[in-house]
């Protein structure tokens, strides 16, 4: 099983990839047909004055994103995880050829005053790098993140609890990090996906309390916005000065509050404070 972690880590990212890029290629079916209102039910929130502004899509300006900024936010989070997948195969290949080379595997490792290492005891600081058990938790997020978006209209409840789990095996992936040998690194492709993975995971949740509580959209999206920039303050600390995770929170609140900022000013006005608490914490670990 020792290599079979990378193996099967690069089928998930290409199964993420191919799931997503399909979904955000496809017509969404809810803009292309009036959706019937439905009956007025008693809510918590009914007492709260003034009309509900119109509700926006929030999980699809991340998964079927309009503009050039949201796009692009996508396209990075391609990108991180195929240089990721691609970094891996070219490790795994790297410990083909020093399996190939060895002739020692049986020594002892030398100390290190008596010269560089053989191919051999390369093979032996590195033969965990690629383990299954090392890349599971991205592994886990990645078929969890193909899977969800499809059940988003159908089953709101079991895609937001898939999207929770994508959340968390992205996260643990950035927090765990990298093994290299005897080190563990952490990576900024990886803390780049956990945040967009935190976003979108969010967006659902405030879909979640919408449709399913009736709670307002706007008061759902204060909630989840407190939620979500306490928890990235609190994952980039531990990340220290891999920034990938806090820039692509950031991209991601930027282009919110400019997909709200028309149709929803407190939704955009949460998303602006949520930045600016953000960046405080992106500020303290760089400098």
């Amino acid at each position: 099983m020792s290599r079979a972690g990378a193996f099967f880590l690069i089928l998930a990212v290409l199964a993420f990839i191919a799931s997503t890029l399909l979904y955000a290629l496809l017509p969404d079916q809810g803009m292309t047909a009036p959706i019937a209102e439905p009956a007025p039910a008693l809510s918590p929130w009914q007492g709260l004055p003034g009309a509900r502004p119109q509700p926006v899509d929030l999980s699809g300006l991340f998964l079927r994103p309009q503009g050039l900024g949201m796009a692009g936010l996508l396209g990075m989070t391609w990108a991180a995880l195929a240089y990721h997948a691609f970094r891996r195969g070219i490790e795994r290949r790297r410990m083909r050829l020093a399996r190939a080379a060895a002739r020692d595997a049986e020594r002892a490792l030398p100390p290190q005053s008596a010269g560089p290492p053989t191919p051999g005891h390369l093979l032996r600081l590195h033969e965990r790098d690629d383990t299954l058990g090392e890349h599971a938790p991205l592994i886990v997020g990645l078929l969890a993140g193909a899977v969800w978006p499809w059940l988003l209209d159908s089953h709101p409840l079991g895609a937001f609890l898939l999207s929770a789990a994508m959340l968390a095996g992205f996260l643990a992936a950035a927090l765990r990090g990298i093994r290299i040998g005897g080190l563990v690194q952490h990576s900024s492709s990886l803390g780049f996906v956990a945040g967009w993975g935190l976003l979108v995971s969010f967006a659902v949740f405030t879909g979640l309390l919408s449709d399913r509580l009736d709670v307002p959209q706007e008061v759902a999206a204060v909630i989840a916005l407190l939620i979500g920039s306490v928890a990235a303050v609190s994952v980039q600390l531990r990340l220290g000065r891999r920034i990938g995770f806090s820039i692509a929170v950031i991209w991601g609140l930027i282009g919110l509050a400019a997909g709200t900022v028309t149709t929803d000013a407190a939704i955009a006005t949460m998303t602006v404070i949520a930045i600016a608490i953000i960046a405080v914490a992106l500020v303290q670990v760089t400098t």
